[in-house]
């Protein structure tokens, strides 16, 4: 007996997450712009905020489910290593992007809470300050969930841009 399998037939793409699909609400973000990645798995969505401020989100991952989202605004203004500053200004924005995002795995409620109370630690206890790339843990029921601030950059004409991510795994 011969096996009639080929390569073609097989597959050695693992990823449990399906094609990657629009994520905001046009309803609530009426000018945001969907673009699906050359890799079938990566979303882009762009849009404004009444206040100038441009977002774009990136929707990615196999293992981990991950949102990374980047804010460019002249609203915020700090050093840009004062990361308890721009902590709460990734807060904010969480709590104003919140009405606009599709169902997603992560715990929202759960996740401010949790973020709010280790915003208010660095506060209290100044030794243990918050960093770039630490995860403020969310928990989750099956999976972990996690922020993280990644990068503040300083940009041209008094404008900043925030990254932070939140991600939901191993799945």
């Amino acid at each position: 007996m011969t096996d009639s399998t080929t390569a073609s037939d097989t597959t050695t793409d693992d990823c449990p997450r399906a094609a990657a699909e629009p994520f905001i609400k046009r309803n609530v973000f009426p000018d945001a712009q969907f673009t699906l990645l050359a890799d079938h798995k990566t979303g882009l969505e762009t849009f404004n905020l009444a206040d100038g401020d441009q977002v774009s989100i990136k929707e990615s991952g196999c293992e981990y489910y991950t949102l990374s989202f980047r804010l460019e605004t002249s609203r915020f203004a700090a050093d840009t290593t004062d990361i308890p500053y721009w902590s709460n200004a990734a807060f904010s924005l969480l709590h104003k992007l919140d009405k606009g995002l599709v169902e997603t795995p992560f715990d929202m409620e759960k996740m401010f809470k949790n973020v709010s109370a280790r915003i208010k630690e660095d506060q209290v206890n100044p030794q243990n300050k918050l960093k770039l790339g630490e995860q403020i843990d969310f928990g989750g029921e099956d999976f972990s969930q996690f922020l993280i601030i990644d990068r503040v950059t300083r940009l041209a004409d008094q404008r900043y841009a925030l990254e932070f991510s939140m991600s939901y795994g191993p799945m």
